[in-house]
């Protein structure tokens, strides 16, 4: 380190990441995001769905036909519509 210090370079090296560790955990940073924004997607797109087979069951939609739209499995649909 104190060889470092004495370097003309030595702000510059200093500013280096300190080991493949670190950018390891930057890397993996960044991935957690990408895996976090696509479940966020994912819930979403199921929050949606399940929104709109309620709103078929309000209608008085049959199961068959919400399961046919939504791609919700049968007692899936009976679960949404006990609950509500």
């Amino acid at each position: 380190m104190k060889e470092v210090k004495k370097s003309p370079d030595a702000e510059k090296i200093m500013e280096l990441p300190i080991s493949y560790e670190e950018k390891g955990k930057e890397k993996g940073k960044e991935i957690g995001k990408e895996i976090g924004k696509e479940i966020g997607k994912e819930k979403g797109k199921e929050k949606a769905i399940k929104e709109m087979a309620l709103a078929m069951i309000s209608e008085g939609a049959s199961t068959a036909f919400i399961a046919k739209v939504t791609q919700l499995s049968e007692e899936e649909i009976e679960r949404l519509r006990q609950e509500n």
